[in-house]
């Protein structure tokens, strides 16, 4: 008991870092493409947990190298997508919108893997759409790209949350991370390659700033954490957990850059956390054996 809540801990305060890269991130873009963004990001956090876990690399097996490719792809396409969404919307928006992970989880849980979906999660789903809706047509009766582009995100986090959960008891989470994070990095290069605009050495320091802070407190910290806190948390305690991202997300986005939060993005992203927060109530006993 007293490990799950320490790590439950080390991951709020990983969600303080993610919600304060969101700032780094998009200030570092206006040097760059997001993809050498990413890519860049990526290396470096691979670097970092290489380090770190320098004595296990000699324990991947196949079955290791498998496991990360499979955790990478959905990684990788949520990243980028965030990150590019990042352009077209603000930082608030992207943070509340990329908590719909929390609720897609058990939703994608019931498809794939035949578990079942508590009554109330079905209820939290139909008041995170309305959630949705309202900040996401606040400016008219249009979905905003960047917006769009957060929503597919929180689909590819899902799955990666998903395939890390799976991942064998008998396989150490530290040397896969590194993994992921290097194939992350080689697939968001081999993805810049062919661009033409690609910047590969940005001069600008803002650039590097938002690069090192995404990459070792943001990625390799938290990823690493998420890894092995998932061996005594569920998938649904760790993404609850993120819902402090949003929080710290808003007030760095405020701080920093001075953006003005929207009273449908504080209504709406309210309604996501409720929503989000309704998972967790402890229904009649009746209700509760269904759960």
């Amino acid at each position: 008991m007293a490990k799950k809540y320490l790590y439950l801990g080390l991951i709020i305060l990983g969600t303080a870092f993610w919600g304060i890269s969101f700032t780094f991130t998009k200030t570092g873009m206006a040097a760059a493409t997001p993809v050498i963004f990413v890519a860049y990001k990526f290396l470096i956090a691979a670097l970092v947990l290489g380090v770190v876990v320098f004595r296990q690399l000699s324990s991947i097996t196949r079955d290791t190298v498998r496991a990360s490719l499979f955790i990478s792809i959905p990684l990788l396409a949520g990243t980028l997508l965030q990150t590019t969404g990042l352009q077209y919307t603000t930082v608030a928006n992207v943070a509340f919108i990329t908590g719909l992970d929390v609720l897609l989880i058990p939703l994608f849980k019931y498809l794939f893997y035949k578990k079942t979906v508590a009554p109330k999660t079905w209820i939290a789903c139909i008041i995170c759409l309305a959630g949705l809706y309202v900040i996401t047509v606040q400016h008219g009766l249009s979905i905003n790209y960047g917006d769009l582009l957060i929503i597919a995100c929180s689909v590819g986090f899902a799955c990666y949350i998903i395939q890390t959960g799976q991942l064998p008891r008998n396989i150490s989470p530290l040397p896969v991370m590194a993994l992921v994070m290097l194939w992350c990095g080689i697939g968001a290069l081999c993805l810049a390659l062919p661009d033409a605009s690609s910047v590969w050495l940005p001069a600008e320091p803002v650039f590097w700033a938002g690069v090192l802070f995404a990459a070792i407190p943001a990625t390799a910290y938290m990823y690493a954490i998420q890894s092995i806190a998932q061996r005594y948390l569920t998938e649904e305690q760790i993404v609850q957990a993120f819902l402090f991202e949003p929080l710290f997300a808003a007030i760095a986005a405020w701080l920093v850059l001075g953006e003005t939060i929207t009273y449908p993005t504080l209504v709406g992203g309210g309604m996501i956390m409720a929503a989000i927060g309704i998972t967790e109530i402890k229904w009649l006993p009746r209700l509760a054996e269904r759960e």
